[in-house]
């Protein structure tokens, strides 16, 4: 196997499997996701659709047919995370959707290459 389709798998697996992790909290309703959300004055259904969708894509993305669907809606979600931490969070806490969307975008690129 070539070490750059062994590099892309690695690179998906660190992607899709802290999503699938945080998309269960969501859906579950964990402690520290539900307290999230209420401060930042989003609905708990809101947050359960969130995880739905976060667990949906992480099992989407390892599939070639489904993966741009799949990092099309979670480019919308890193958008949407980016902006409520930068609206109610500090700044070092907005950084942390910015960085998973650079992974996303390293993806994204990684598809056309292998």
């Amino acid at each position: 196997m070539e070490i750059k389709i062994i590099i892309f798998y690695v690179l998906l697996a660190a992607y899709a499997i802290p999503g699938f992790i945080f998309g269960f909290k969501k859906l579950s309703g964990h402690k520290e996701s539900v307290g999230h959300f209420n401060r930042w004055g989003y609905p708990l259904w809101f947050m359960r659709f969130l995880g739905f969708t976060e667990i949906t894509c992480s099992i989407l993305i390892w599939f070639n047919a489904t993966r741009m669907y799949a990092i099309a809606i979670f480019a919308m979600l890193i958008v949407g995370a980016t902006y409520t931490h930068l609206k109610y969070d500090s700044k070092k806490e907005a950084m942390k959707p910015v960085i998973v969307g650079t992974l996303l975008a390293v993806i994204f690129l990684f598809t056309f290459w292998i």
